[in-house]
């Protein structure tokens, strides 16, 4: 079973060629961070059992967090969907991969304060508290 996280941000003024620069490289730096640290702790999640043997590349674990529309679309500044976590993967992998994305996340939002952003897994949003977005298991 796959698990998507989806988000969009609309206003109704196009992006600024400063924004989308902006836009792009919170995206590249988030990817760049979410890889980095899944080479330091790869090994240690193969041993743990978190990521079987034969999944070596943090590639393969990890879909990345790219966006399908960066300023394309009409009021639409904004938007993409990424798998959540290879299925093979553990848990321990699966939140690392969710704390890169919602901080990267939170830093596309401070970039377009003026956008409304809508961020979910699945059907279920993810709420902005206290100027940032937060994944909190429901008891």
């Amino acid at each position: 079973m796959s698990v998507g996280l989806y988000y969009t941000a609309h206003r109704d003024t196009p992006l600024s060629d400063d924004e989308h620069a902006v836009l792009t490289r919170i995206v590249d730096e988030g990817e760049r961070a979410l890889l980095e640290e899944a080479h330091r702790r790869l090994a240690e999640w193969r041993e743990s059992g978190e990521v079987p043997e034969d999944l070596v590349d943090p590639g393969e674990i990890f879909e990345p967090l790219a966006p399908y529309s960066i300023g394309e679309r009409p009021r639409e500044l904004f938007a993409g969907s990424s798998r959540l976590s290879s299925p093979r993967a553990g848990f321990e992998t699966l939140m690392a991969q969710v704390r890169h994305y919602l901080a990267a996340l939170t830093r596309l939002r401070e970039a377009l304060p003026d956008a409304e952003w809508r961020v979910h897994v699945d059907d279920l949003d993810v709420p902005w508290v206290e100027g940032r977005y937060v994944l909190e298991a429901k008891m």
